[in-house]
């Protein structure tokens, strides 16, 4: 089912345009009534603020009245502006199908006064208004914003949000709350008298390109390339021939691609540190390369009125590429050994705790076969077994031979003496989970170290 909801506004001032959308036009004198006859929705949600329409004090049990006084002032506007009875009808037909609900507003305005009849009482050439004032915590107001998007996702197969009318308070919040039931969005962009046509305009790549953008820091900031949003394929679509002068810069920006910093991402989060620390390597002129390319642009963005080519391209998306350059914060600087030791805080901080302990458990041999010349991990390898005894000793005394395999092996450990009998699982040794996370948190690296100390300092 397709679902139209729009922040209901002050029809009674409005004038008639031609409201055009997707190739089709409709004239009336609202933006909601226009989508209703270009989209044909089978439900259509009015959002009312409470400070549209007063009776009294407007208290819940008025709710009736105020919705009868809101579907009275677009009838009333109807007739003062039709003389056609057919369209008279159709607007008549889209009252009565509204489904209004009442939402709360905060601010100072004038609300309209209606009669328990929900009627508009003349005062001289203009209606009646009642000083309104409320002062309500923003997230009052996305909560019953959001209640009534989360019970119309139950039914509603795509829901269209009209954002033409209603306070700057009032489309944030519901914009707000749109995107996250992944709503189209709309609206009709009205300065003062209309003129004879108005473009419904489509605002949905704007949410789009703040969610993606959100993903993309989000998955640098945890490590977790499957939040990562790749734009490169829309950049494919790019004509750098259009930009003039700025051909080049834009044929770079194409050349783009953020499959480099997916890579790091993924093999971070998979363990794969050393292949992690290669592409590190390979991250830091393309970081570079890409950091001037985007002040240039910015630059050119910041001076639009030069640059009319611009104007209508949607494929390029600033905050898209400055998400992607806050992978500076994981190249690290310094030798392999000294990068892998960074990985190890990086993996602490995120919470990857089986390739902190993983790592932690490794690494003092790493350091030892450094101290000593070098080596192989291969039990062919002197250094090598010699330091893996060195550590694997001393890490007795440590959790982190335990808690890596209560991690590592899903509970299946000798370390945790897990017995299996009769289909099920029990754990003689068990270990919870917090425990675990406090000790990676608070003492591993406090144990990695004094074994990494430990084994470089032994003689051969």
């Amino acid at each position: 089912m397709k679902c139209l909801v729009y922040i209901a506004g002050d029809v009674t001032s409005y004038t008639t345009t031609n409201y055009e959308f997707e190739g089709k036009e409709f004239n009336t004198f609202f933006s909601a009534h226009a989508l209703a006859k270009l989209l044909d929705p089978q439900k259509i949600v009015a959002l009312l603020p409470d400070s549209l329409v007063i009776h009294d004090n407007s208290t819940a049990q008025d709710l009736p009245t105020l919705i009868k006084g809101y579907k009275k002032m677009i009838l009333t506007r109807s007739n003062q502006l039709f003389k056609d009875e057919n369209m008279k009808k159709d607007i008549e037909d889209f009252v009565n199908k509204i489904d209004v609900r009442v939402i709360p507003n905060v601010g100072s305005g004038q609300a309209y006064y209606v009669n328990k009849e929900g009627d508009l009482l003349a005062e001289g050439q203009r209606y009646k208004r009642i000083p309104y004032y409320k002062e309500r915590s923003p997230i009052f107001i996305f909560n019953v914003i959001y209640s009534i998007f989360n019970e119309l996702n139950e039914s509603c197969d795509e829901i269209i949000v009209d954002l033409t009318h209603g306070t700057n308070v009032l489309v944030s919040a519901t914009m707000a709350v749109g995107s996250i039931f992944n709503c189209r969005f709309v609206a009709a962009p009205i300065m003062g008298a209309p003129g004879n046509k108005v473009s419904v305009v489509e605002l949905t790549e704007i949410v789009k390109a703040m969610k993606d953008s959100l993903a993309i820091t989000y998955s640098i900031e945890k490590v977790d390339e499957r939040y990562f949003r790749d734009y490169s394929v829309t950049l494919k679509k790019l004509n750098p021939s259009e930009f003039k002068e700025m051909k080049e810069l834009i044929e770079r920006i194409k050349s783009d691609d953020p499959n480099k910093v997916i890579s790091l991402l993924k093999n971070l989060r998979n363990g794969f540190a050393i292949e992690g620390v290669r592409v590190m390597r390979e991250l830091e002129n393309y970081i570079t390369g890409l950091e001037n390319d985007l002040n240039s642009l910015s630059k050119a963005y910041n001076e639009w009125y030069n640059h009319s080519y611009f104007e209508k391209e949607s494929r390029i998306v600033l905050s898209h590429f400055y998400s992607t350059l806050r992978v500076k914060d994981l190249i690290y600087s310094g030798n392999d050994l000294e990068v892998l030791e960074k990985i190890l805080d990086l993996y602490i901080k995120v919470g990857y705790y089986d390739k902190a302990i993983s790592l932690a458990r490794e690494l003092p041999v790493a350091f030892c076969l450094n101290s000593r010349g070098g080596g192989v991990y291969s039990d062919d390898d002197k250094n090598y077994t010699e330091c893996d005894n060195i550590v694997t000793e001393y890490l007795k005394k440590s959790s982190i031979v335990q808690f890596r395999n209560a991690l590592m092996h899903g509970s299946l450990s000798k370390a945790l003496n897990t017995e299996v009998k009769d289909g099920g699982i029990n754990l003689k040794n068990e270990v919870k989970l917090s425990a675990i996370e406090k000790y990676i948190v608070q003492n591993l690296k406090k144990d990695y170290l004094e074994a990494k100390n430990k084994v470089i300092n032994t003689k051969t």
